[in-house]
């Protein structure tokens, strides 16, 4: 029988897998004999083109979907016409074209005659029909647990709190078991544990900013709006939208490290592009900024005043090597005073 069930982050599935030979899968359950000596005892087949009623029958068939259907009997699938079929009997395989027939027309004009005790498996794909007739076949059961992963936050105060990174992505842990199972005659003969699958759940990991009203140092802006008192917002071409409280003309110049300058800040943190220097008395330590030269030739982008060294109305700008400090020299610079 096929069941399946999902509660919480567990979900439960059962799945047949059915070789008619080695080369072969196809999908059933259980069998039932026939009286004919022209019939076999059973018909396996793929769920793909055949539709049957499931709560009449003794044999169950799924797919992994988990649709059953049931078939007891070649003489109750009808084939297409036009498919190319492969017989494969106890002898050499037999080729033809389905004309709209059953499975046991089929046979009877190929002069495949089954006996009472042998099976029929058919696999059935969009153009091709496929079936072998045995009196023993190879089962694979499948029977697993599927725990769903979690999904993890790490938390980053220096990054805006609209951005989200995935830094590992997740997967599913899984436990199954697959079993062997022998049919021989219409009649399971062995079932023996062949293969065991157990992974451990990876959880999804996901840095998300808690920085409000702030960009990296490098985020495209699209336009710079500017009200009458001053204050106004930038707009990202991500389409985020920042306000800023003022925008100050300030002398700015660029620094490195190197040449006794330390990669402290006088914050405690580690000097990077992105860090501003700036006379505290006229600008707070942990002041958010969007730097951009009066000439146009500099935007220096999104930065916090992390660092100290400079007097009055004047940044410092952190570059990473002396040749930008250098080209970049000292310019007079707009300064917006983000919220």
């Amino acid at each position: 029988m096929f069941e399946g069930s999902k509660k919480a982050a567990v979900q439960f599935k059962r799945l047949i897998a059915v070789a008619a030979v080695p080369a072969l899968s196809v999908l059933a359950l259980s069998l039932t004999p026939h009286p004919s000596d022209t019939d076999a005892s059973a018909l396996y087949l793929e769920d793909a083109y055949v539709q049957q009623d499931a709560a009449a029958a003794e044999v169950y068939v799924t797919d992994a979907s988990g649709q059953l259907l049931s078939v007891s009997s070649a003489g109750d699938l009808l084939l297409s016409a036009g498919k190319a079929v492969t017989v494969y009997p106890q002898g050499a395989p037999v080729s033809a074209i389905s004309r709209q027939e059953t499975v046991e027309a089929l046979l009877r004009r190929l002069d495949v005659r089954p006996s009472p005790l042998e099976m029929v498996s058919a696999v059935i794909t969009e153009d091709a029909v496929e079936i072998s007739v045995g009196s023993e076949m190879v089962f694979y059961e499948r029977m697993s647990t599927v725990t769903e992963h979690e999904t993890v936050y790490q938390y980053n105060d220096s990054k805006p709190a609209w951005q989200e990174t995935v830094l590992q992505e997740g997967r599913d842990g899984e436990y199954g078991e697959t079993y062997e199972i022998v049919y021989h005659s219409g009649q399971a003969i062995g079932r023996q544990l062949i293969d065991v699958v157990d992974t451990q759940p990876v959880p999804t990991i996901i840095e998300k900013g808690t920085m409000e009203n702030f960009a990296n140092n490098g985020d495209a802006v699209s336009a710079i709006s500017t009200s009458a008192d001053g204050s106004g917002t930038i707009t990202l071409v991500n389409g985020e939208v920042l306000t800023f409280s003022e925008a100050r003309t300030m002398r700015g110049t660029a620094y490195t490290t190197g040449g006794g300058v330390g990669s402290i800040t006088a914050s405690g943190t580690t000097v990077h592009v992105g860090v501003v220097a700036v006379d505290r008395d006229v600008v707070p330590l942990g002041t958010k900024v969007y730097v951009v030269s009066n000439d146009g030739a500099y935007v220096y982008g999104f930065a916090v005043a992390e660092d100290t060294g400079v007097r009055g109305n004047s940044i410092d700008l952190y570059m990473d090597t002396s040749s930008e400090c250098i080209q970049f020299g000292v310019r007079n610079c707009t300064v917006y005073i983000l919220d």
